[in-house]
């Protein structure tokens, strides 16, 4: 089996690590398994990369440094997928919590919302 090019793996971790940001930026429209899957892919591609540094010769200490950075990219996208997920759900449950109600007719209560509105600021 050829050996792999340690560039071109880090450089595929990093696009998926790319990828699961752009997703993440908008966390409501965000598929969390997609981001799932593309952190773990650039976990893979990362242990890889790590598993062949040992035979990489003179490069290795160049591909290291840019692999402890890709790790830490990774864990700071896990961070953010783990923020929006809780706060999906958080966000979920305040909208159970005003569930609609309904009159003698059959037809929705309008939602009540704390506090005022002002038109003049």
């Amino acid at each position: 089996m050829p050996e792999p090019d340690l560039r071109q793996l880090l450089a595929a971790a990093h696009s998926r690590v790319g990828a699961a940001r752009t997703l993440l930026a908008r966390p409501r429209a965000c598929n969390a398994g997609e981001c799932i899957t593309l952190l773990r892919e650039a976990e893979g591609y990362l242990e890889w990369v790590r598993d062949s540094l040992p035979r990489a010769g003179p490069d290795s200490r160049n591909l290291r440094a840019q692999a402890t950075a890709l790790a830490v990219e990774i864990r700071q996208a896990g961070v953010l997928l783990d923020q929006a997920a809780r706060r999906g759900r958080r966000w979920l449950g305040g909208l159970r919590s005003t569930s609609p109600e309904y009159t003698a007719s059959g037809s929705a209560v309008p939602l009540r919302f704390p506090g005022r509105i002002s038109f003049t600021g």
